[in-house]
């Protein structure tokens, strides 16, 4: 099935060689390998910032591809609010810090935005059969809005998944295929079984569609805020569609004359599987891939991201910093968004914490500046690292609270 940009407002491009894509199925170019990103011309943008209506991601709809709204697949996602968490500002010495509560999303993280502009286009594709391989919350979020839409799921995962996560995809009705070994190895199983044409690679890693739903994340801001944005945002980043989407959306927006300048724009990664912090520290332009170590921000570890050379360049566009944090930095971020603000969130989610503190001693971060600090799941997904954590607050003369 094909169709043109007088169809559906956008076109598929080629991050590494440029050329349009034809095939709306297509995760990456057939020539060169790299990913795809749909875009859109500059009055289909600066029509549909005119066009909003309604509540949640599909507020927004004017600014998505024009799928027939039978086709559209939603379980309420988006709209998250937006608080001010005075005790952390207080704490780290700066005048403003808001927190976006991504983990009010329907499957209690931020994947919910991707899926459902994900799903709805392969249902409108007609697709009927997807599979993703991750380490439980897209897994989740994919399982999900396949339910919604009627598609059979199938959710690979690595063997350290927790098992909240195992068993909130199984809930779903996805069959769950545990794989040995970590996000690699499972990336290589899926890519095994994708080549028998037994389903469609759905991967959130990889589908363009995945990441232009998180495009919504910046509209949302930009409107919660009164385009009154504050100076830094920093996102964890595994996958990175997150960061990346809500860059794309600024971008719009500052395009389309809605906003005057797009914040400062800043990535945390775990020590232990940190690619892209690895390559901005070298002053590559290219994310070279590395072996992957443990650690408790598990939905941090992609050793070898698709869209690396993607966000390395959309990070130095916007003046950000890239940095890395070990596992008690994040267990102390974990407490103290629990204890000092009341946010219980997962530990991937955690590492804002240590990252803002990292900017501030840096100088990155002014005492004079405002920052967003996206939460992105929610803390009962990981039950495991809640217990060592709880261990960790009551052992640790270092506590942050204290």
């Amino acid at each position: 099935m094909f169709f043109g940009l007088a169809d559906l407002g956008f076109i598929l491009r080629c991050f590494g060689c440029g050329r349009v894509i034809e095939d709306l199925t297509a995760l990456k170019c057939g020539l060169c390998g790299s990913p795809l990103s749909l875009e859109y011309s500059n009055d289909y943008i600066s029509e549909g910032f005119k066009g909003v209506y309604g509540s949640g991601l599909w507020r927004y709809r004017r600014l998505f591809p024009r799928i027939p709204g039978e086709f559209i697949v939603s379980l309420g996602e988006g709209g998250t609010p937006i608080v001010e968490a005075d005790g952390i500002a207080k704490r780290l010495g700066v005048r403003r810090v808001y927190l976006k509560l991504e983990y009010l999303n329907p499957t209690g993280s931020l994947k919910d935005r991707g899926s459902s502009l994900m799903v709805s286009m392969l249902k409108w594709l007609g697709v009927k059969r997807i599979a993703d391989d991750s380490s439980g919350n897209a897994g989740a979020s994919i399982a999900a809005y396949s339910a919604k839409a009627g598609l059979e799921c199938t959710i690979y995962v690595p063997q350290h998944t927790p098992i909240d996560k195992v068993a909130q995809i199984s809930m779903y009705g996805a069959r769950v295929v545990k794989v040995s070994g970590g996000r690699s190895e499972t990336s290589k199983a899926i890519l095994i079984d994708s080549s028998k044409g037994i389903f469609y690679y759905a991967s959130h890693n990889w589908s363009p569609y995945f990441l232009d739903g998180f495009r919504s994340f910046a509209f949302e801001v930009i409107e919660q805020l009164g385009g009154k944005l504050p100076e830094h945002m920093i996102f964890p980043v595994g996958g990175g569609s997150l960061m990346l989407g809500a860059y794309f959306g600024f971008m719009d927006a500052l395009k389309a004359e809605v906003i005057k300048e797009v914040p400062k724009i800043h990535i945390v990664q775990p020590e232990a599987c940190a690619p892209i912090a690895n390559a901005f520290e070298r002053g590559a332009e290219h994310v070279e891939p590395v072996v992957e170590r443990e650690t408790i921000a598990g939905g941090l570890r992609v050793a070898n991201p698709p869209k690396g050379d993607m966000i390395l360049k959309a990070l130095r566009s916007v003046r950000g910093v890239a940095v890395k944090v070990g596992d008690e930095e994040i267990l102390d971020g974990y407490i103290a968004l629990s204890r000092v603000e009341g946010i219980f969130c997962e530990p991937t989610s955690a590492t804002v914490y240590p990252a803002l503190k990292k900017l501030v001693d840096l100088g990155v971060v002014g005492s004079d500046d405002s920052v967003l600090l996206p939460i992105t799941g929610f803390g009962l997904k990981d039950t495991h690292t809640l217990i060592h954590a709880l261990q960790h607050a009551s052992s640790s003369p270092q506590h942050p609270i204290d």
